[in-house]
């Protein structure tokens, strides 16, 4: 017996660019928030210099892809993301540990999240837009 596709319901493109525009608002919130975060950490708290280059470098790579809003810069941010929320969920399990590893973890998954669903949104809008330039 054959399965049957389903039938995908028709998206809305102005849904999708109202729920875009908010996923990169708060993407650009997180993103600010963690630098935020990482200054205040190494700079005036108890870091370094050295530990405040490690931990905003990667950041910063993405950076011009995501000031083009492309695709792949979202993508490519969820994945140096996953190593920040390793990083603070470890250090969050630790009695010892300050603030500041709370606020990198909460951070980091909001930050994971959004930008995940940035990509696939992103995504879903240029299937409608093509599908609806081809059905005109």
């Amino acid at each position: 017996m054959a399965r049957q596709k389903k039938q995908r319901k028709p998206i809305d493109p102005t849904s999708l660019t109202r729920k875009l525009d908010v996923a990169r608002k708060l993407n650009w919130i997180c993103y600010g928030g963690l630098l935020l975060l990482f200054v205040v950490w190494n700079l005036f708290l108890d870091g370094s210099l050295k530990w405040w280059i490690l931990q905003t470098v990667p950041l910063l790579l993405v950076l011009p892809g995501l000031l083009k809003q492309h695709q792949r810069a979202y993508l490519w941010l969820c994945f140096i993301l996953l190593l920040y929320i390793t990083a603070g969920i470890v250090d969050v399990m630790m009695p010892t540990r300050g603030w500041q590893h709370g606020a990198l973890t909460a951070l980091s998954l909001i930050l994971f999240v959004s930008a995940m669903m940035t990509s696939r949104w992103q995504v879903q809008l240029q299937n409608a837009k093509a599908s609806e330039s081809t059905n005109a």
